[in-house]
């Protein structure tokens, strides 16, 4: 396929679009496979049929030599599963989805486009190409059922059911922590800061130092796609890392769970305290207690606020932490 980005990218979003349209409702749903029939595939057949020797030399050389983090053009088994997860996570944001889950779900992906490569070398119209890709499809859609199936075995695995997550103002992030903005130490992280970044980008607009990082994030030059507990952080090179209902809550959703993943949070969180200056601060929700009453007061300042809502109304939810804190480095 000519190196034209326009036809990359009209390629991609027809992938993504299909995609889509085949998504089941619910992870549960997702978990149990259908059939995908050819019929609904015939619009994507007929538009690849006629590019068909040179989308395959493409995708076969793509393939075979990808380069990680390059694009959709020189990685498209990686573009795409890292959308896959993303789509994923916004389903159930306590899926424990880390760097080598992603690589398992570029290599269901890459399957997927070899089937496809394969069917675009024999087919010569559009029903055979929408037939062949139907049953890729189906294969594909096994092998997914079979990795979201997986992420829920075991007792300390979330259920696959939906988790609502969102991402929130700028402004209204900083009021629920407890932060002046005109007061921050800078440099400032956003530890989850979601795809777009939104408060990073809006405490840059106004003259802050600030970067974010996130297993969905969109790179850029201050935004890193990555895994908070294990994104390296320097000792001392810090002003402010902010959470809003992002390290805290999944802190605190495997601490109340069976496993050993909340003894990796609490490590991190330990190292988090460590990446501050002094008069650092780092502010979360919700509140952690089981972890800031054991804080040497010599060294560090914990203040708490309360959240300005209502806790959810789920069994339990009472019982939670429903408070910011802002644990402050004094020497």
């Amino acid at each position: 396929m000519p190196a034209d980005p326009a036809r990359l990218e009209a390629l991609r979003q027809a992938i993504l679009a299909e995609a889509a349209r085949l998504a089941p409702a619910s992870l549960e749903a997702l978990a149990r496979p259908a059939p995908v029939p050819a019929a609904g595939l015939l619009p994507l057949a007929g538009a690849l049929l006629p590019d068909r020797e040179a989308v395959r030399g493409w995708l076969e050389a793509a393939l075979a030599a990808p380069r990680p983090g390059a694009g959709f053009a020189r990685d498209p088994a990686g573009d795409l599963a890292a959308r896959l997860a993303a789509a994923l996570l916004a389903r159930n944001q306590f899926l424990p989805i880390g760097a080598r889950e992603e690589g398992r779900l570029a290599g269901l992906v890459a399957g997927a486009l070899r089937s496809a490569a394969a069917a675009l070398a024999t087919a010569r119209t559009e029903a055979a190409l929408a037939e062949a890709l139907a049953a890729g499809a189906e294969a594909f859609r096994a092998d997914l059922a079979a990795f979201v199936a997986a992420l829920a075995a075991g007792d300390a695995a979330p259920a696959l059911r939906e988790v609502v997550s969102a991402e929130y103002g700028p402004e209204l992030q900083l009021r629920v922590l407890g932060l002046d903005p005109g007061a921050l130490l800078p440099p400032v992280l956003d530890l989850g800061c979601g795809p777009g970044a939104r408060l990073v980008g809006w405490l840059a607009a106004r003259g802050v130092d600030a970067r974010g990082v996130d297993r969905v994030a969109e790179p850029s030059e201050r935004v890193q796609r990555g895994d908070w507990l294990t994104v390296p952080l320097a000792p001392g090179s810090l002003g402010t890392i902010v959470s809003h209902l992002g390290f805290s809550l999944h802190f605190l959703h495997h601490h109340l769970r069976p496993g050993d993943e909340a003894l990796r949070y609490a490590r991190r969180y330990m190292e988090l305290l460590r990446a501050l200056r002094p008069g650092g601060t780092f502010a979360y929700a919700p509140g952690l207690p089981f972890v800031e009453a054991h804080l040497p007061p010599d060294r560090w300042r914990v203040e708490t606020t309360p959240v300005p809502a209502q806790p959810p109304a789920s069994p339990g939810a009472a019982a939670l932490p429903w408070y910011a804190c802002r644990v402050t480095r004094t020497r």
